[in-house]
């Protein structure tokens, strides 16, 4: 016989009567699955874990068709409890494995240790309930409402959790393996040290999300967002964030060489001793590709210097350019935006930095191609020779005071003046004052340029 219960209050004794109809009914069914009616979905408050239980049971005795004895809880594995009211129930420790619970009000139930394995919570409504410990592998939560509840230590793989609200939820701990997330709303969710390799993010809300010393290897992160999330320690192998918002995220000494990284935002991020490689990025950071030119400045810029910490100088070189390029493409939007709005000074300052910048990219590439401004030469060198032949300025010495007009001549005289602080003496010289305006802009454009040059080539050999 059961040993008897202490005196109980009036409330103790009502939810006592509860207990002993429900586990009747569980003890006539003799271990068939349990379908609950209107009276039997009406749990809430309900001891019913594994230590309330057992004191009930005759150790003299074989236990009882309501107790699981190789799980030590209560046995309610294939029932149907579709739409019941659990809320603040003590299932700690139950055989729920296959168990219908779509739909339930469990808010604040306590599953700790039970077996849900295979079991079915769509759009159940278990805000604050505790799983931890609990074994679901291939559980449903498919749209169910879960802020707040905790998982700590929980088996659930390949558990489906799609659409799921799981804002302030806990999983730390927990082995998540493959588990599906696709479409969640997870910001400031736990998931420190939890296995989530395979598993399945994509378009989750995962903002402020905590990631620390978590394993997603060949996770699924497309499209999701990560903004300000904690990713300490994370192991990524082959993960694909292709399209990923990592937007003010910590990405701290991380290997992301083997990482989908397309389209991918860095804005803000905290990224120093990272590894990765230029052409994981697929061209353009995500916000570029958004036109919004610039957070895309912000993301080329904190990308630059995680190039630099871990020596990799001509993808550093890349991202810079990337960066400049930005500000000019946003003073480009902001200039057709003054003409449209018939703003002349906003036309004026924006339409001015614009050509600045396509000047400085054309011209060397933000300082940073040798090739750009020994094109510049050349072609500098051409069209100054050209002015010498149609201003007729150059006059050969010892002849008779006609120009020349011989290309080698003009050609010659440009190249020189361009490498020369004076004039140069190879048998002709200036007439005149426009072509000795002429000769002084060359030589001021070509001091700028050698300078230039010299600049561009000492970082290259710095580097």
């Amino acid at each position: 016989m059961a040993p008897d219960m202490p005196p109980a209050t009036e409330d103790g004794a009502a939810a006592r009567v509860r207990v002993d109809a429900l586990l009747a009914r569980l003890e006539a069914l003799a271990g068939t699955p349990f379908t609950a009616d209107a009276d039997a979905r009406d749990l809430r408050g309900l001891p019913l874990g594994r230590d309330a239980l057992a004191v009930r049971l005759d150790a003299d005795a074989a236990p009882p068709a309501w107790w699981d004895a190789k799980q030590a809880g209560l046995s309610l594995a294939g029932a149907d409890l579709t739409d019941a009211h659990l809320e603040d129930a003590d299932l700690s420790g139950a055989n729920l494995a296959g168990a219908r619970l779509a739909g339930v009000l469990g808010r604040s139930a306590r599953f700790a240790d039970a077996i849900l394995e295979e079991a079915d919570f769509a759009g159940a409504d278990l805000s604050g309930a505790r799983f931890t410990g609990m074994a679901g592998g291939e559980a449903h939560f498919d749209d169910a409402m879960l802020e707040d509840a905790h998982f700590g230590g929980a088996a659930m793989r390949f558990a489906k959790l799609r659409r799921a609200l799981l804002d302030g939820a806990n999983f730390d701990g927990a082995d998540l393996w493959g588990a599906d997330f696709t479409g969640a709303d997870a910001d400031y969710t736990h998931f420190r040290g939890a296995r989530l390799d395979e598993v399945k993010l994509v378009g989750v809300n995962l903002t402020y999300a905590d990631f620390e010393g978590a394993s997603l290897k060949k996770a699924q992160l497309g499209g999701s967002r990560l903004r300000g999330a904690n990713l300490t320690g994370v192991k990524l192998d082959g993960a694909n964030l292709a399209g990923a918002d990592l937007s003010e995220t910590s990405l701290v000494r991380l290997n992301l060489s083997t990482c989908d990284l397309r389209h991918a935002r860095f804005a803000g991020a905290w990224l120093s001793g990272t590894r990765m490689r230029v052409d994981q990025l697929g061209g353009a950071v995500g916000e570029e590709v958004a036109r919004d030119y610039p957070a895309a400045q912000a993301s080329y810029l904190a990308l630059e210097q995680n190039f630099k910490s871990i020596g990799s100088q001509d993808a550093a070189s890349w991202a810079y350019k990337r960066g400049r390029r930005m500000g000019r493409l946003q003073a480009g939007a902001q200039a057709r935006a003054a003409w449209e709005a018939r703003s002349g000074p906003a036309l004026a300052r924006h339409g001015y930095q614009w050509v600045a910048d396509r000047f400085v990219e054309w011209l060397c590439d933000y300082g940073e191609s040798l090739s750009r401004i020994a094109r510049a030469f050349v072609i500098l060198i051409f069209v100054f020779a050209g002015f010498y032949g149609l201003t007729g300025g150059l006059i050969p010495e010892g002849g008779d005071g006609r120009p020349t007009y011989n290309p080698l001549d003009l050609v010659s005289y440009s190249a020189l003046n361009m490498m020369t602080a004076n004039p140069p003496e190879i048998g002709v010289k200036p007439v005149g004052r426009v072509t000795n305006l002429l000769v002084g802009i060359e030589g001021a454009a070509g001091i700028i340029l050698m300078g230039l040059f010299g600049f561009v080539l000492g970082n290259r050999l710095r580097r």
